[in-house]
């Protein structure tokens, strides 16, 4: 049966990226990524307005601008009201900017797990640092190559406390590449919340960026309070952009880190009434960014939309797929990350026998093989295979991962 991605040119959709293609490219997607011809070109166009008439330009277009690009944001990801997202410069900053603002009492708890990046994890201590309340880290998983939907979803729901009120985690690891069920989590959540007053409930703070650009669920159907992701990976956006989607329920447990440059600042230095609700303009932190970086984020979500979300999922999907077969067949190669799709995306997470991580990562370049080494203290060999890839690409990085058999 064709699927939706094979009536798309993919090869013609690679030639967008200016990668150097003396490389197999198994690396950037998840990382950080070369501009696709469209963002580029709009970059580059804002850039000359701005540079023409820097005060004028700014001043007519920035609010704007901005908004412009909240509306295309909420349609690719089904966010009802633009305004309910903030903008940042990444996912880090959001993770910063949403626990720092987090309105924590002493005593509170913050639950997350041991499974997810250093970002959650310091914004977390910091914040409860700050607060005086607590964290803790759990397992979700006793053995990944086992792993199931009820392990998971029970090892959250037998964690929390009274104490808690925020669940803090990541959708699609960036160590293994597992996918956890977010809507599944989200609905036991629902039934815990059901019988706890407003400020006792428990806020879900969700790390999203590795399923931003690639997977089908929509805000909503996630079901988390707070969705925080870049996009200069996945969504391959104009680098040092980010964003922040909450419900307008969750926008009020809030309170904004650093003053915003919105119509908020308007209604401050005319001594007006603030806003009588919090939202995603004012916890966007202000001051002077690269503009025509963030302005051309409409043109990425404006061409995965062009792309089709299913599309998209289906080539992603479709090569991954093809790559961790290869890497199954392998003896000598461990593979981490599971083969369903239910429980990965875009990342591929490995061992070869015979080398540390880092080994792996240097002898692949020398054969021209991009791969990363996921940042965490137990760390593997990662692929991250994306659009900007064809079925040749995979069957050189495979070919590559073979020859360092022993």
């Amino acid at each position: 049966m064709e699927t939706l991605a094979e009536t798309i040119d993919w090869t013609a959709v690679m030639k967008l990226f200016t990668y150097n293609r003396e490389y197999v490219q198994l690396g950037s997607s998840q990382f950080i990524v070369s501009h696709p011809e469209p963002v580029k070109k709009a970059i580059d166009v804002l850039r000359k307005e701005l540079d023409q008439n820097p005060v004028l330009y700014t001043e007519e277009k920035e609010n704007v601008m901005m908004q412009r690009v909240r509306e295309i944001a909420a349609e690719y990801f089904a966010v009802t009201n633009p305004n309910d997202i903030a903008m940042t410069d990444s996912t880090t900053m959001g993770l910063g900017t949403i626990y720092t603002g987090l309105n924590l009492k002493p005593g509170q708890e913050v639950l997350t797990t041991n499974h997810d990046h250093y970002s959650q994890h310091e914004a977390i201590r910091q914040a409860t640092g700050r607060s005086g309340g607590s964290y803790r880290l759990i397992d979700l998983f006793k053995n990944l190559s086992e792993i199931t939907t009820e392990e998971i979803v029970d090892s959250v729901v037998r964690n929390i406390r009274e104490e808690t009120r925020v669940l803090g985690i990541t959708w699609v690891h960036s160590s293994s590449g597992l996918k956890l069920p977010i809507p599944k989590i989200s609905k036991a959540l629902a039934k815990i919340n059901a019988g706890r007053e407003e400020d006792k409930k428990v806020l879900m703070v969700l790390d999203g960026v590795h399923g931003f650009g690639i997977e089908l669920e929509t805000f909503s159907e996630l079901g988390c309070d707070f969705f925080i992701s870049g996009c200069h990976k996945w969504i391959y956006g104009p680098r040092g952009n980010g964003l922040v989607a909450a419900t307008r329920e969750a926008w009020q447990h809030v309170t904004p880190v650093i003053p915003s440059f919105t119509d908020t600042m308007d209604l401050v230095i005319a001594e007006e009434n603030r806003p009588k609700e919090m939202d995603g303009k004012q916890m966007t932190p202000g001051g002077f960014h690269a503009l025509e970086h963030r302005w051309a984020l409409y043109d990425a979500f404006k061409f995965h939309l062009n792309l089709g979300k299913q599309q998209v999922w289906d080539r992603v999907h479709q090569l991954n797929r093809m790559c961790k077969e290869g890497m199954a067949e392998m003896r000598h190669v461990t593979l981490h990350t599971p083969m369903d799709h239910e429980f990965s995306a875009g990342i591929i997470s490995f061992e070869v026998d015979g080398y540390s991580t880092e080994q792996v990562v240097k002898e692949l370049l020398k054969k021209k093989v991009v791969a990363t080494a996921a940042p965490y203290k137990i760390s593997w060999a990662r692929f991250t295979p994306g659009i900007i890839n064809s079925e040749e690409e995979i069957k050189k990085g495979l070919e590559a991962v073979y020859s360092l058999k022993k």
